[in-house]
């Protein structure tokens, strides 16, 4: 079985296989004592018909061996009847009983007492026991003659196949019910773990920070110790947000002033000075607002549903009053009831960089809307050419240099929307300018939900 199969399927496999080999163990061996035991009766039957055969034997006073012998089964004396007896002497002929009509079994001479196989009348397997024994005729001479007792092998071998259709009938009902048995102790001993699956999925979709439920005391420490890694790592990210936050915000002053001691410079005519400068300053932003940004990034996954138009709101509300906002109008075409499963300050930065952008281009006109769960920000502005549109994403790329900023927006919308195992898609709007649209990863063009 490959690696990374279903753990279910790998403990019933195991099951099937040791009952299977279990049920085949345990037919064969009563399949061998069903047939020891079979020709244990056989032989029990022939050493009680070889007593009334041997009291039956006589040795006339000419030696000619006479048998007297009444035998009570009358298998004896019917023509092939399943029994049979056979006194043999060596040069004389064999005394047979009439069961064996014109046929004789085979003449051995047993040092002992034997048990055995041979074929017998019509070529059929027959069980036979011999005896050898030794008669003294009135003369003193010693006369040394086999006993031979044979029943059919038919009896016991029908016996044996009726036993083992009923044994196979029984086993494979026994198997089924272990099968079975197994079946609801795997889905027993799994439902633990199908717990913890539903308890991780109900913590994602209600915002919990830990696990929650009764587990048991196997699955408890698996569930302690994923409670305390969420907790540290909650506590993780939260402080190297802070310290991100609490690095940039003290930088931000010391940039200032070296911006302001450049532009001093070109002002008492130190211009290659003053600009080299003002350009390390501008170098030392860019990166700082970067890793700030990337600091206030989540984990790219969110337990709780962030309005999507409340949010979009905020953003239009606060670059509407920007010089360049201020003659633009803003279209919100969002559902209220809208929500997608993105941190807040992650939908907060998205939306604000692809909104701040558009703001940058557009003649009059910007449209944010959701629609087939994509969200989609669109501007009427000139647009990307045909080949670059793959380019604008990337960090610190400026298509026109003339514009303000740093050519960071994009990327980090990029940066985040890949976190959160999105998709980013640019291309010319309907309204003229650029379109930038996102969604699930799955499948673009059918996208269900910005949910993570």
């Amino acid at each position: 079985m490959k690696r990374g199969s279903s753990l279910r399927l790998r403990l019933l496999f195991a099951a099937a296989l040791g009952i299977t080999i279990s049920a085949m163990l345990a037919g064969t061996s009563l399949l061998l004592a069903f047939r020891r035991h079979a020709e244990t009766l056989a032989n029990t039957e022939l050493e009680h018909s070889f007593v009334q055969l041997a009291a039956g034997i006589q040795l006339s006073p000419e030696g000619q061996i006479t048998s007297q012998a009444n035998l009570s089964d009358p298998r004896f004396e019917r023509p092939y009847g399943g029994l049979y007896w056979q006194i043999d002497e060596t040069g004389k002929p064999a005394i047979r009983s009439q069961s064996l009509f014109d046929d004789e079994l085979p003449k051995l001479t047993p040092k002992e007492k034997t048990f055995s196989v041979i074929t017998g009348p019509h070529d059929m397997p027959v069980y036979v026991l011999r005896h050898l024994l030794q008669l003294t005729s009135e003369t003193g001479e010693t006369h040394d003659i086999v006993v031979t007792l044979a029943v059919d092998s038919t009896d016991i071998d029908s016996a044996q196949a009726s036993f083992k259709r009923d044994l196979l009938l029984g086993f494979a009902l026994l198997a089924g019910a272990l099968f079975a048995g197994a079946v609801a102790q795997l889905w027993l001993g799994l439902k633990p773990l199908l717990d913890l699956q539903r308890a991780l999925a109900t913590m994602r979709s209600t915002g919990a920070s830990k696990l929650a439920g009764q587990f048991p005391s196997e699955v408890q420490p698996l569930v302690s110790n994923l409670n305390e890694l969420l907790a540290a790592r909650e506590q993780a990210l939260e402080r190297a947000r802070q310290r991100a936050s609490n690095m940039a915000h003290g930088i931000k002053t010391p940039i200032t002033i070296l911006l302001a001691a450049g532009e001093d410079l070109v002002d008492s005519g130190q211009e290659e000075l003053g600009n080299t400068v003002i350009e390390s300053a501008n170098l030392i932003r860019e990166q700082i607002d970067r890793q700030l940004a990337r600091a206030r990034m989540a984990s790219g996954h969110s337990k709780i549903a962030t309005p999507l138009r409340t949010t979009a709101g905020r953003v239009v509300n606060a670059l509407s009053k920007t010089p360049d906002g201020e003659r633009l109008h803003w279209q919100i075409d969002i559902p209220t009831a809208a929500a997608v499963f993105v941190e807040r300050h992650d939908l907060f930065e998205l939306l604000g960089n692809l909104a701040d952008n558009a703001r940058k281009w557009a003649k009059s006109r910007i449209r944010i809307s959701f629609d087939n769960d994509i969200l989609c920000v669109e501007d009427d502005g000139p647009g990307v050419p045909e080949e670059k549109l793959e380019q604008i994403a990337k960090r610190g790329l400026k298509l026109d240099t003339k514009r303000a900023g740093h050519g960071l927006g994009l990327s980090i919308v990029t940066e985040l929307v890949e976190s959160y195992g999105l998709t980013i898609k640019f291309e010319r709007s309907s309204l003229g300018g650029l379109s930038v649209a996102i969604a699930k990863s799955e499948n673009f063009a059918a996208a269900s939900s910005l949910e993570n």
